[in-house]
C-alpha cells in the first residue's frame, strides 16, 4: 500500500496479553498523523514543539474511542517518533494498528521493532537487538549484549589487519567464525532426545533433568505411548528435552505410530542420550543397539540404575562417550549434563571473546576468508561493507524512512 509521507508503524511490546502495550508511530510527520486519532484530555493537539512532555487522551477510530492512552513524542536520527501506550490487550493494540493503517500508516513485521526502536550503526549490533528479543536465558542475553558492544569494534581492527597483515587477520577471522555454531546453540537452543527400550528409565531421568514430574514413571514397561518434550536450562544453555516411547517391536498400531514418532524425533535431535538398564544383564538387542549408538553423532550412551547395582562388563560401562547414572537418585546426572554440554561444543568455550552468532555472519565472513590473504584489498572491503554492514541507520527495506 502506499504510505502517507512513509509513515511506519510498530509494537514495541511482546506479542500476547499484557498490562501495556507500546505502539511506535516513525514519520516525517507524524504528529500530524496521530493526531487524527488522537484526542487529549485537556489542552491543544499533539505539537513537535512539545519536546518529551506525556500527554494523557483517549485513541479513537471515528467515533469510537479505543483505549485510554498515554503518548509521547521523541526523535529517531532526527525522524519524528510518538509512543501510544495502550492496555495490552491483544484486541486493544490490533485496533490501535488497524486504525493507524487506515488513516496511512505501514504496519512493520514484529522484528522490524527492532530497527525503529533502538537506531543502530551497523547490522552487527542490528542483528544482536534482534536476537535479544528471542533470547531464552540469562546467558544468551549476556552473550549478545557483549557482541552488541565489541563485535563491531573487533571487526573493524580485523578490516585493518586484512591491509597490513592478511595471515594474522585470517587466522583471527577464522577463530571468530569457528565459535558460531555454539553462539547459535546459545542463542536458538537446542533438541536433547532420551531414547532407548522400555522400562530403562527415560521418563525417571526426564523428570530428573527438568526438576519436576512432567511424566508417568511405572515399573510396567512401555507406560510412555508417545514424545514429551519441555524446556530446561543446561548451564544458560535452552535444551528442548524430548522423552520418546521406548524402542521397540510392538504389534498395537498405537504403540507402533509411538515408536515411529520418537524415531523421527531422535533423528532431529543435535543429541541423542541412549538409556540402558546396567542393573540387567545385557540382552542381545541392548548389546547391537549400544554398538550402533557408538557410531552416532552426537549421542551418548548413558547406563541407568547405579542405584540398583551394575552388572554389565567393565569394558561396556568405561566405554568413550558413556556415562553412568542413577537416574532415581540422581548419582551421575550433574557429570551427564557436563557431557551434554561437551557433545554440543562449551568445554572450554567463552563467551566474552569476538564470536559470530548469525547464519548471515557465517556466511560472509566464509566469504572473506575465501579471498584472504590472497587479495587483501577485497577482504578488507567485503569485511566492512558485507559482515560489518556500516550504515547510518538500519531500518527494515522498503520502509520508505
Amino acid at each position: 500500500m502506499t504510505t502517507q509521507g512513509g509513515h511506519r508503524v510498530v509494537v514495541l511490546t511482546p506479542p500476547g496479553t499484557g498490562a501495556i502495550g507500546v505502539v511506535r508511530v516513525v514519520g516525517p510527520d507524524a504528529v500530524s498523523l496521530v493526531n487524527q486519532a488522537f484526542r487529549p484530555a485537556s489542552g491543544s493537539a499533539l505539537s513537535a514543539a512539545q519536546g518529551d512532555r506525556l500527554r494523557y487522551g483517549h485513541f479513537v477510530d471515528g467515533e469510537e474511542t479505543i483505549d485510554d492512552v498515554i503518548v509521547s513524542l521523541s526523535s529517531i536520527k532526527g525522524r519524528p517518533a510518538i509512543d501510544i501506550s495502550a492496555h495490552g490487550g491483544v484486541r486493544i493494540i490490533e485496533r490501535v494498528l488497524q486504525t493507524l493503517e487506515r488513516l496511512g500508516a505501514l504496519v512493520g513485521e514484529p522484528g522490524e521493532a527492532v530497527g525503529l526502536a533502538w537506531p543502530t550503526e551497523n547490522i552487527i549490533e542490528y542483528e544482536a537487538l534482534e536476537a535479544l528479543t528471542r533470547a531464552k536465558t540469562e546467558r544468551g542475553v549476556r552473550f549478545l549484549a557483549w557482541q552488541r558492544e565489541y563485535l563491531p569494534a573487533a571487526l573493524e581492527a580485523l578490516a585493518h589487519c586484512c591491509h597490513t597483515d592478511p595471515p594474522e587477520a585470517l587466522r583471527r577471522l577464522k577463530a571468530i567464525a569457528d565459535g558460531y555454531p555454539v553462539a547459535r546453540t546459545l542463542v536458538e537452543g537446542v533438541t536433547v532426545a532420551l531414547v532407548g527400550p522400555p522400562n530403562s528409565g527415560k521418563s525417571t531421568l526426564f523428570n530428573r533433568l527438568i526438576g519436576r514430574p512432567a511424566t508417568v514413571v511405572s515399573s510396567q514397561p512401555g507406560t510412555t505411548r508417545d514424545w514429551v518434550a519441555e524446556p530446561v536450562e543446561m548451564d544458560g544453555v535452552p535444551v528442548t528435552l524430548v522423552d520418546t516411547a521406548g524402542r521397540r517391536e510392538a504389534d498395537d498400531p498405537l504403540e507402533q505410530q509411538a515408536v515411529e514418532a520418537g524415531r523421527r524425533v531422535m533423528e532431529r535431535a543435535e543429541v541423542r542420550l541412549l538409556l540402558l538398564d546396567g542393573s540387567q544383564i545385557i540382552a542381545p538387542a541392548d548389546a547391537a543397539l549400544f554398538e550402533i549408538s557408538r557410531r552416532w553423532a552426537g549421542c551418548l550412551t548413558v547406563i541407568n540404575k547405579a542405584d540398583a547395582g551394575i552388572v554389565w562388563p567393565t569394558s561396556k560401562v568405561g566405554a568413550n562417550k558413556t556415562v553412568l547414572i542413577s537416574a532415581l537418585t540422581g548419582a551421575g546426572c550433574d557429570d551427564l549434563v557436563s557431557k551434554i554440554l561437551e557433545v554440543l561444543g562449551f568445554r572450554g568455550w567463552v563467551e566474552r571473546v569476538p564470536c559470530l552468532f548469525t547464519a548471515r555472519q557465517a556466511e560472509a565472513a566464509a566469504d572473506v576468508l575465501s579471498v584472504l590473504p590472497r587479495d587483501r584489498w577485497a577482504a578488507g572491503q567485503r569485511l566492512e561493507q558485507v559482515l560489518i554492514g556500516r550504515c547510518k541507520q538500519v531500518t527494515p527495506a522498503g520502509s520508505g524512512i
